[in-house]
């Protein structure tokens, strides 16, 4: 019975509470009096800097193409160059043992840090070449890779898209494939102009061709010549049509203006201001008589 009275208890002052949180804002009028309406700001946010970074505009910072490819240097050559190592060893042939030079190049490892997050193009920094290892996550089942490559000397134009890497040396590119199925990665020398380039010089050669030969035909002074013509005539007709007109209607406004009705028909701009004054003045005053009948005061 106790613990009834309680939660009987509990729950009617919550109710109290509710009630008066809910009539802070508001002021009770007195019997026989309109309800007046105050405004309130609203009260500031518990966590202004996550409130501004949630309103703030997405701005993307790009990356430093130094960031974007790591180079491990295998340490072999002070100038980072690739570097030639020769070891003797003894090779057991049909006559016998006969001693024998090992050669070999260290490769340079590339690792791209931040492959695949999107399609872009960016200016790498200056690859040493040679015999390299390129180091990238499969952009389609994100497992690491080891490609080997033969990379050309220079700093290339990277550009990624979700299905290659693409190192362009101008006139040289190396391409890195990544196929549908998840295979091993496919790796493409190309030497010499791209299609899209050789396409592109094709059609600017037929335009500067084309635009020779009509210059030669005299069609486009012929053509200018005729849009000048047809200029001319068509201002000049405007013209004797206005004048015309003036001199048409030039006798019957001077024959009105000189009665005693030309006033009623005629007016100076002095008097068309002072009636497009007039005009905003009465404007003005019914708009703030709208204004004053519709907004409540405190009076």
């Amino acid at each position: 019975m106790r613990g009834g009275m309680l939660r009987v208890g509990g729950a009617c002052v919550v109710c109290l509470l509710l009630a008066g949180s809910a009539t802070r804002g508001q002021v009770v009028p007195a019997p026989g009096v309109a309800p007046r309406y105050t405004l309130q700001p609203p009260p500031p946010p518990v966590y202004p800097r996550v409130i501004n970074a949630l309103q703030a505009p997405h701005q993307p910072t790009p990356v430093p193409p130094a960031l974007e490819i790591e180079i491990l240097d295998p340490n072999v050559d002070p100038r980072g160059n690739p570097a030639v190592l020769t070891r003797p060893t003894a090779v057991v042939t049909n006559t016998g043992p006969e001693g024998r030079l090992l050669i070999d190049i260290p490769p340079t490892v590339l690792v791209h840090r931040y492959y695949y997050t999107g399609d872009r193009t960016f200016q790498a920094q200056f690859l040493p070449g040679g015999p390299s290892v390129v180091v990238v996550s499969h952009p389609r089942s994100g497992e690491r890779v080891y490609v080997p490559v033969t990379m050309l000397p220079g700093a290339p134009r990277v550009t990624y898209t979700a299905k290659s890497i693409e190192y362009d040396y101008g006139t040289q590119s190396i391409t890195i494939s990544f196929p549908l199925l998840c295979c091993k990665p496919k790796v493409t020398y190309r030497q010499g102009r791209s299609v899209t380039e050789k396409v592109e010089n094709v059609a600017v050669c037929a335009r500067d061709a084309t635009r020779r030969l009509l210059s030669r035909t005299g069609i486009p002074q012929a053509t200018d010549a005729l849009a000048a013509g047809t200029k001319n005539v068509f201002v000049t007709t405007v013209d004797r049509v206005n004048a015309v007109g003036e001199f048409v209607l030039a006798p019957p406004i001077v024959l009105l203006r000189s009665t005693p009705l030309g006033s009623l028909f005629t007016s100076s701009e002095e008097d068309r201001e002072a009636q497009e004054r007039d005009a905003r003045v009465r404007r003005a005053e019914a708009q703030a008589l709208r204004q004053g009948s519709t907004i409540r005061t405190n009076r």
